[in-house]
C-alpha cells in the first residue's frame, strides 16, 4: 500500500485510516480536507485495487481488504484504529472516539438492531395547488428501515453499517479481526460488513472478552437520516451492490432471527409525509394535504 497523505501526531488516542483506488481520488481528497479541519491523526493509502468484499468492482487480492489494513495498522502503531470509508467527510470533531479510548472499548460500530429509530426518510416531490397556483415542493417519507431489534433477554447481535468502525489494540479485537479476515477469504464475494456481522453473531471465540459499544448513526450519517445531525457524513447517494444477498452467496444467515423482536414504532409512519422546511407532519387524502401535527426537532437535509 502506498501512503497518499498522512498527519502523524506525536501523541494521539487513535489513528484514522482509509484506502482508495485512483477513481476515488476526489473523494479521498475531500475526506482528507475534512480531517485536516480538526488536525486529526490519520494515514490515507492509495491502493491499486480493492477486494471484492469492499466493492463488487474489486479483485480477489486479499491484501486490500479492510481487516488486513486494520491489523497492519494496529501492529505498527499499537493504538486504536478508526477505519473510515474514503467517501465520508467529517463535519464536526469526532469526540466519541476519545471517549471510547477512555472507556477501554475494543470494538464500536453502528448497529441497526440496537437503534429503535433507524428509519430513513427519502425525498419526494409533490405538486400542490395554492392561492398562487400549482407549486412543486419536496417532502420526505419513511422509506428505509430495519424492523427488528435485539431481544433484550438474549445475546446481542450485530447488523452493521461498516463505513465507520473503531478497533482497539487489545488481543480480543485482534481475534475478532482475524476471524473476520478468515471469513472474507472463505466468502470473498460477500460484503465485508455482512461478514463482520456473521463473524460477530456466530463465533463465540470472535467476541470473547470483547468490550463493545454501538455508535450513534450521526457518526455514519446517510442523507436519509434527516433527524440526525451529521458528525461523520456520507454526502450524496449510497452505491448499491446488485448481488449482495448474503444467504445466496454464503449459504448462511448473518444473524439469528429468533434472537430478535419486531420493532413496531416509528417517529413518523409510512402513511405520513414530512414538511422539513415548515416542520409539519402531513397527510394526503383525496388529493389534498392536511396538517397532522407540528414538531420542534431539527432536520438536516
Amino acid at each position: 500500500m502506498k501512503i497518499y497523505k498522512e498527519n502523524i501526531l506525536i501523541r494521539e488516542d487513535f489513528l484514522i485510516v482509509s484506502f482508495f483506488t485512483l477513481n476515488y481520488k476526489d473523494k479521498a481528497d475531500r475526506l482528507i480536507n475534512s480531517l485536516n479541519n480538526f488536525n486529526l491523526n490519520y494515514i490515507i493509502f492509495e491502493v491499486p485495487t480493492i477486494h471484492y468484499s469492499k466493492s463488487e468492482k474489486g479483485s480477489n487480492d486479499i491484501n486490500y481488504c479492510m481487516p488486513k489494513l486494520v491489523l497492519k495498522m494496529l501492529k505498527k502503531f499499537k493504538i486504536p484504529i478508526v477505519f473510515l470509508d474514503c467517501d465520508l467527510i467529517l463535519v464536526k470533531e469526532p469526540k466519541l472516539f476519545y471517549a471510547l479510548k477512555e472507556k477501554n472499548i475494543d470494538f464500536a460500530i453502528y448497529n441497526w438492531l440496537e437503534d429503535s429509530e433507524n428509519d430513513g426518510y427519502l425525498p419526494i416531490k409533490l405538486k400542490i395547488n395554492s392561492e398562487g397556483g400549482e407549486v412543486e415542493n419536496t417532502y420526505y417519507i419513511n422509506s428505509i428501515s430495519v424492523k427488528l431489534l435485539n431481544d433484550p433477554s438474549k445475546e446481542r447481535q450485530l447488523f452493521s453499517s461498516g463505513g465507520v468502525a473503531y478497533f482497539s489494540d487489545n488481543s480480543a479485537t485482534i481475534n475478532l479481526l482475524n476471524e473476520w479476515l478468515e471469513n472474507i477469504i472463505k466468502y470473498p464475494k460477500a460484503p465485508d460488513d455482512q461478514l463482520l456481522d456473521y463473524t460477530f453473531n456466530y463465533s463465540s471465540t470472535a467476541r470473547k472478552n470483547l468490550k463493545v459499544e454501538w455508535i450513534d448513526k450521526s457518526y455514519c450519517r446517510v442523507f436519509w437520516w434527516i433527524f440526525s445531525e451529521p458528525i461523520i457524513d456520507h454526502p450524496g447517494h449510497m452505491s448499491h451492490r446488485v448481488n449482495d444477498n448474503f444467504f445466496k452467496i454464503t449459504g448462511k444467515e448473518k444473524f439469528k432471527i429468533e434472537n430478535t423482536i419486531k420493532r413496531n414504532s416509528s417517529k413518523v409512519s409510512k402513511e405520513l409525509i414530512i414538511d422539513a422546511k415548515n416542520k409539519k407532519i402531513l397527510k394526503v387524502e383525496k388529493g389534498k394535504i392536511f396538517i397532522v401535527r407540528s414538531f420542534t426537532e431539527n432536520v438536516y437535509v
